[in-house]
């Protein structure tokens, strides 16, 4: 049997959680305190709230050309860019990737993927502008059963439907992260933390004890990969990724 998990820091939120600030229709941001255990003062997570009817979700892929996050910002001319899921030194999907209906990559349930289980992989998908988060082997979701415009398969699920913290193994290893959710109003969150904050094990447990009033949450690409581009009139926000991207989640304002 693996070794019991060594107590690690308590990350706990802010009793008062900040307002989130518009930045376009349907899309509003904030920073999330994070207060570690002596520290000075707290970090912080830059969050997204999308309302899905405001804006179109599309998944790009490039494999010959990955481009860093202002680039794709810049040639897709979305308002927010984050990046996708896991991929190989060759730039292919680790998992599925499905754009404008196409396939790319093949499924991580029920496999495992390197030495690591993958958990409970996860899929961020949109069919006729409705968007959804699976947790694989865990819902009413048939893989063979349905066909999405746009989707991206991650792992692990962090929370499963109704808040619950899913990922059980305390690794210590802490990373820059990137979080796809959605909260009890059926909003999109997106999280990135610029910082190594957490490892997954923490960060679950700690999405779960949040304000945001999340549902379900997806884990995406970490480390050097998380990235994040908003451009919105008046407004622009960059955490840069250290890598190039082959795979991004970007959102389009309808208006624009």
């Amino acid at each position: 049997m693996p070794p019991a998990p060594s107590p690690g820091p308590t990350f706990t939120p802010t009793p008062t959680p900040p307002p989130w600030e518009p930045l376009a229709p349907g899309i509003s941001q904030r920073y999330v305190p994070v207060e570690r255990p002596g520290a000075p003062g707290p970090s912080y997570l830059y969050a997204l709230r999308i309302e899905p009817q405001y804006v179109t979700f599309r998944v790009h892929y490039d494999p010959q050309q990955p481009r860093s996050i202002e680039e794709w910002q810049a040639v897709t001319g979305a308002s927010v860019v984050v990046n996708g899921g896991f991929f190989s030194g060759a730039n292919r999907p680790v998992g599925r990737i499905i754009v404008d209906g196409e396939l790319f990559g093949a499924p991580l349930y029920p496999y495992r993927y390197g030495d690591d289980s993958v958990s409970i992989p996860g899929l961020f998908a949109v069919v006729d502008e409705t968007v959804a988060l699976y947790a694989l082997g865990r819902s009413t979701y048939n893989p063979r059963g349905l066909r999405f415009d746009q989707a991206v398969e991650s792992y692990p699920v962090l929370l499963l439907p109704g808040r619950q913290p899913s990922y059980p193994t305390e690794t210590g290893r802490e990373a820059r992260r990137t979080v796809i959710a959605m909260d009890e109003g059926g909003n999109v969150i997106i999280l990135v933390s610029d910082l190594p904050l957490f490892s997954l094990y923490e960060l679950a447990r700690w999405l779960a004890a949040s304000d945001l009033g999340l549902d379900i949450a997806l884990n995406l690409d970490g480390g050097r990969s998380s990235g994040l581009a908003v451009a919105v009139p008046g407004r622009s926000d960059l955490i840069p990724a250290y890598v190039p991207l082959p795979i991004v989640i970007a959102v389009y304002s309808r208006g624009g």
